[in-house]
């Protein structure tokens, strides 16, 4: 018999209070690993010449990669959780259903503005990638979906700061919200995600254990966010030292 929604709504969590603290913590590392992506090649290259069509192809390739994986690794964290853990379940399998497919938008972007070329997609994740996926297979497989939630915590607040990317996109490419679905799509729905990732932290995170591990993961996952990124830059110029 299915459990009804209104069941489900009325399960409580285990009780306790993450507080204000993690949160702190949190956005320290946060901020840092930002401050590093930022302080990176790509982020110089694009303030000081812009972005081309080949290196928003490279940027995009990688996306591809890790995307794809994000609903698995997303539902994959949940082996870790207890069955009475009711709400705690349901917000990893309802987020693993909102990351599923999401590597199509991907695609679509690159098909629509003519760089679907092919075998683009086919062709083996960069190396930065590759541990990306990766580790969040592992933080699923060894510490579970509270730990995972440190890399939710960041990917769903991003886009402050990627607006720079964005709106050089715009500018040196001209491209267009439909042809942006990826970017435009997320930017919508992530300021709903981001409240219901600091509410499950905020109410699952609660052990000096867990809250570790949380801000570890975000340490983690954001710098080698930060290494995929500067190796779709290296692979961008070793392309362009080969013309």
């Amino acid at each position: 018999m299915a459990v009804t929604q209104e069941f489900l709504s009325e399960q409580k969590p285990e009780s306790g209070d993450a507080g204000s603290d993690i949160f702190s913590r949190l956005d320290h590392v946060v901020n840092q690993g930002w401050a590093e992506v930022h302080a990176g090649r790509l982020w110089k290259h694009i303030r000081e010449h812009g972005i081309d069509q080949d290196l928003y192809q490279a940027l995009m390739v990688e996306l591809f990669h890790y995307t794809r994986h994000n609903s698995i690794n997303q539902a994959f964290a949940a082996w870790k959780v207890s069955p009475e853990n009711i709400g705690l379940l349901k917000f990893c399998y309802e987020h693993a259903d909102d990351e599923l497919g999401h590597e199509k938008m991907v695609e679509h972007d690159l098909r629509v503005v003519g760089l679907l070329t092919p075998d683009l997609l086919a062709r083996a994740p960069l190396p930065p990638t590759q541990a990306l996926i990766a580790y969040l297979y592992y933080i699923g497989f060894t510490k579970g979906a509270i730990a995972r939630l440190g890399y939710s915590y960041w990917a769903e607040t991003a886009y402050d700061h990627i607006a720079e990317v964005l709106t050089a996109i715009r500018q040196h490419l001209g491209f267009t919200d439909p042809q942006l679905t990826f970017f435009v799509s997320h930017q919508k729905v992530d300021v709903h995600h981001a409240k219901q990732v600091h509410d499950a932290i905020e109410r699952y995170a609660v052990s000096p254990e867990d809250q570790a591990s949380v801000i570890e993961v975000a340490r983690t996952t954001l710098y080698l966010t930060g290494k995929l990124l500067e190796a779709a830059f290296d692979a961008y110029t070793a392309g362009r030292s080969k013309e």
